[in-house]
C-alpha cells in the first residue's frame, strides 16, 4: 500500500466480505475510493470524505436541492450547462452542503448508460493530460458531478449533455439526486476527486453567471 495515502483512506482498501443487496452501492464505492487514492498521489488534495450509512435523498432534501438550483442556474441554456459544466458544479457545492448540511465531494469521471459510455476518457490518457498540459480551447471528453457521504449522486448536468438518454423528471428538474443502486441502465464512474484535475489541466472555468 502506498505510504502517502492517509490512514483514513487506508482502511478502506481492507477487503471486505460482499452482500448480493449492496452490489451496486459497492461498486460506487470501491471506484470513488479508488479515486479519492488516486488524485492523492498525484498531488490533487481531494477532500477526505467517510462514507455514512445512511441516505440524504428524501423527498423534503431533494424539493430543497431542487429549488436551490432552479433559483441558481436554472435560467440557463442546454448550451451554457455543457460548456461550462465543470465550473457550475464547482460553484454550487458550497450551496448545496449549506443546504443539505453535508460535505460533498467534487466528483469526476465517466457515466455507463444502457451499455454506452459517455464522456468517458482512459485514466491513461487523462495522466497524460496532467503531465503535459492540454491545447488552449481542447475539449475534454469528462463528467462532473458531486458525492455524499452516501455515495449518493448529485448530477447538474447530464440532461444537457445527453437529453435523449436523460429521463422526463431528470429533463424537467434539470438534475438528478438519486443513489446508484436505485439507477436503472445507469452507472457513474469516479476517476479523480476533487477540482484538481480540472484545475490544473485549465478547463474549470470560475462561473460567474448567478
Amino acid at each position: 500500500m502506498h505510504p502517502l495515502l492517509p490512514n483514513w483512506l487506508r482502511r478502506f482498501f481492507v477487503r471486505k466480505p460482499s452482500r448480493s443487496g449492496e452490489h451496486a452501492a459497492g461498486c460506487y464505492e470501491a471506484a470513488f475510493v479508488a479515486a479519492q487514492a488516486r488524485s492523492i498521489l498525484w498531488g490533487l488534495r481531494p477532500p477526505a470524505m467517510e462514507p455514512l450509512p445512511v441516505r440524504y435523498a428524501s423527498p423534503t432534501a431533494i424539493a430543497a436541492v431542487r429549488w436551490q438550483l432552479h433559483r441558481a442556474i436554472g435560467h440557463l441554456s442546454e448550451d451554457i450547462v455543457t460548456t461550462q459544466r465543470f465550473g457550475i458544479t464547482a460553484a454550487v457545492r458550497t450551496m448545496l452542503e449549506a443546504e443539505l448540511k453535508v460535505p460533498l465531494a467534487y466528483t469526476l469521471g465517466y457515466v455507463r448508460q444502457n451499455g454506452q459510455r459517455l464522456c468517458c476518457t482512459p485514466i491513461e490518457g487523462l495522466e497524460q493530460m496532467l503531465r503535459t498540459g492540454i491545447a488552449p480551447g481542447a475539449r475534454v471528453s469528462l463528467h462532473a458531478w458531486l458525492t455524499l457521504p452516501s455515495h449518493e449522486v448529485i448530477d447538474l448536468s447530464f440532461w444537457a449533455l445527453f437529453p435523449d438518454l436523460s429521463g422526463a423528471e431528470e429533463r424537467e428538474m434539470r438534475s438528478l439526486f438519486m443513489h446508484p443502486d436505485q439507477m436503472l441502465g445507469r452507472s457513474y464512474f469516479p476517476q479523480w476527486i476533487g477540482d484538481g484535475f480540472v484545475r490544473r489541466i485549465g478547463v474549470l472555468k470560475e462561473y460567474e453567471g448567478w
